[in-house]
C-alpha cells in the first residue's frame, strides 16, 4: 500500500514538473515577443541581428540605432510611399509596359525577314531597337499577378525583404532591363545618323552596319554582365524591380552613356530639321508630313532627358533622405506616440512620371518608325498579302469590279492621254517636291536609302 502511495506521488510530481516547464516556455515566449514589439515600432519588422552578414546579402536592411544594428529591418515596400501609390505604379507599370512591348513587338515582327523581303540600314536599324525595346520591357512580365495590397502577392519575397542578386528571377529581370536598354538606345543613335546622311544625299556609304549590331551587342553584353560579377542587381527602395543597386553602376553603366547617345541624336536631329528647313522654305504646306515625327522627336527626347534629371535629383538628395529614414526610425524607437512618427515621401507625381516614361519608349518607336506608308507597304508585300489564297481572292474581286467600270474607262481614255501628255512635264520637273517632301523624313530617309542599294546592285 505504502508502495503504491509513493509511485503515485512520484507520477504527481512528475506530472506537475512538466507543466512547470511548459508554463516556463509559455512565459519566455510571450516574453520575447512582447520584447520584439516593444523595440520593432510601428512597420519596423523585426528579425534577429546575429546572422545581418548573411541577411543583408539575402535583402534585409537592418536599422542602426546609436550606431548599432538591432535586430529590425526596414520594411518592403519602402515607407518612401503609401501601399495606395505603390499599387499605383505597379498598375500603370504593367499596363504601360504591356503596351509598349507589343509596340515594339509589332515593328520587329514588321522589320524581320518573315515579313520585310527587302532591307537596308534602316529597316536593320529599326530592326535592332526594336528588339532592345522588347527586350526591355518583358521585365515587366514578371510583376503580373501582384499586389502589394496583399503581403502574399508582394513583389517583396517576404515583409521585410528586398529582391537581391540571389534572386534568379531578379537577376533575369535587371540583365534583360539592362541589356535592352543600352542596345535601344545606341541604335537609336544609329538611325538618327543615318536619316542625316540620307537627307545630305551622301552616296559614298559602306555598308558598316554589320559591325556597329556587333559593337553595340559587345558593349551591350559587357554593361549588363559586369554589375552581374560584382552583385548589383536588386530592389531599391523607389523601384518597382531589380536593376543596378549603387549609383557608382548605374552612372557608369547606363545614365552617362545614355546622356552621350541623347546628346549625339539631338544633334543629327537638328541637322535633319535643318536640312529639311533649307529644302522645303516656300513649301510650308509639304511640311504637314513632318510634324508628327518632329513631334515625336521632341516628346521621345523629354523622356529621355527627364528620367536622367529625376535621376540626379535623387542622388543629389540621397544623403538627406538617409538622415530623414534614420530620424524617422529613431521616432520610432524612442518616442512614446509612434503616429507622430512619419518618413519623408517621394514625390507621388514625379515618380509616377518617371516610370511611365521609362515605359512609354515602345509606344513612341511605333509610332516614330510605324505610321507611314512604308510601313503598310512591307505587310502588302509580305507572304501574308501574296500567296495562292489571298490572290485568289483579290482577283475574284478585282475582276468584278473592272467589269462593271470598263464602260466609264473607255469613254474617259481619250481625256485622260491628252491631260497626261500636257502634264507630263510639270509632274517630273515637281517630283522631287511633291513625292519626296509630301511623306516624312523617316519615310523619305528609306527610299532614299532603297534607291542607293539598287544604283549599288547595278
Amino acid at each position: 500500500m505504502n508502495r503504491f502511495k509513493i509511485d503515485i506521488f512520484s507520477k504527481f510530481k512528475s506530472i506537475n514538473i512538466i507543466t512547470l516547464l511548459i508554463l516556463f516556455l509559455i512565459i519566455n515566449i510571450n516574453y520575447i515577443n512582447g520584447q520584439t514589439d516593444n523595440i520593432c515600432k510601428g512597420d519596423l519588422i523585426y528579425r534577429n541581428v546575429s546572422n545581418r552578414i548573411e541577411d543583408e546579402k539575402l535583402g534585409f536592411n537592418f536599422v542602426k540605432y546609436n550606431d548599432t544594428y538591432i535586430s529590425c529591418v526596414i520594411p518592403c515596400p519602402s515607407p518612401f510611399f503609401e501601399i495606395d501609390d505603390w499599387q499605383l505604379f505597379l498598375t500603370m507599370s504593367e499596363v504601360m509596359g504591356t503596351i509598349s512591348f507589343f509596340s515594339g513587338l509589332f515593328l520587329l515582327i514588321t522589320y524581320s525577314p518573315l515579313v520585310n523581303r527587302k532591307h537596308n540600314k534602316h529597316t536593320i536599324g529599326i530592326l535592332c531597337m526594336s528588339f532592345g525595346v522588347c527586350i526591355a520591357m518583358c521585365t515587366d512580365f514578371y510583376s503580373f499577378g501582384h499586389s502589394f495590397k496583399d503581403p502574399e502577392k508582394s513583389l517583396c519575397p517576404s515583409p521585410g525583404q528586398y529582391l537581391t542578386s540571389n534572386n534568379a528571377l531578379c537577376v533575369s529581370s535587371g540583365i534583360l532591363l539592362q541589356f535592352g536598354g543600352v542596345f535601344g538606345f545606341l541604335w537609336w543613335v544609329f538611325l538618327s545618323f543615318e536619316i542625316w546622311m540620307s537627307i545630305k544625299r551622301r552616296q559614298e556609304r559602306k555598308n558598316y552596319e554589320k559591325y556597329y549590331f556587333i559593337f553595340t551587342f559587345i558593349i551591350s553584353i559587357v554593361f549588363s554582365f559586369v554589375p552581374l560579377a560584382n552583385d548589383q542587381y536588386s530592389m531599391s527602395y523607389i523601384g518597382l524591380g531589380c536593376w543596378l543597386g549603387d549609383a557608382v553602376h548605374q552612372l557608369a553603366l547606363f545614365w552617362i552613356p545614355l546622356t552621350i547617345c541623347l546628346i549625339t541624336s539631338s544633334v543629327f536631329i537638328i541637322l535633319i530639321l535643318k536640312e529639311i528647313h533649307h529644302v522645303l522654305s516656300n513649301q510650308k504646306s509639304n511640311l504637314k508630313g513632318n510634324i508628327r515625327p518632329l513631334i515625336c522627336i521632341i516628346l521621345t527626347g523629354f523622356a529621355f532627358f527627364y528620367m536622367f534629371f529625376y535621376y540626379l535629383s535623387l542622388a543629389a538628395d540621397q544623403s538627406t533622405y538617409e538622415n530623414v529614414l534614420d530620424d524617422y526610425v529613431k521616432c520610432l524607437l524612442e518616442g512614446d506616440d509612434i503616429t507622430k512618427c512619419s518618413a519623408a515621401k517621394f514625390s507621388v507625381a514625379g515618380n509616377f512620371v518617371f516610370l511611365f516614361c521609362l515605359r512609354v519608349l515602345g509606344i513612341g518607336a511605333f509610332i516614330f518608325y510605324g505610321m507611314f506608308n512604308h510601313f503598310k507597304k512591307i505587310w502588302l508585300d509580305s507572304f501574308l498579302f501574296n500567296n495562292s489564297f489571298v490572290n485568289k481572292f483579290i482577283s475574284r474581286n478585282s475582276s468584278s469590279s473592272n467589269s462593271g467600270n470598263s464602260g466609264k474607262n473607255s469613254s474617259s481614255s481619250s481625256s485622260g492621254m491628252t491631260n497626261a501628255s500636257t502634264k507630263n512635264n510639270t509632274n517630273n520637273s515637281n517630283v522631287i517636291n511633291n513625292s519626296a517632301f509630301d511623306s516624312s523624313v523617316i519615310e523619305m530617309s528609306i527610299k532614299e536609302d532603297s534607291i542607293s542599294n539598287e544604283d549599288d546592285l547595278v
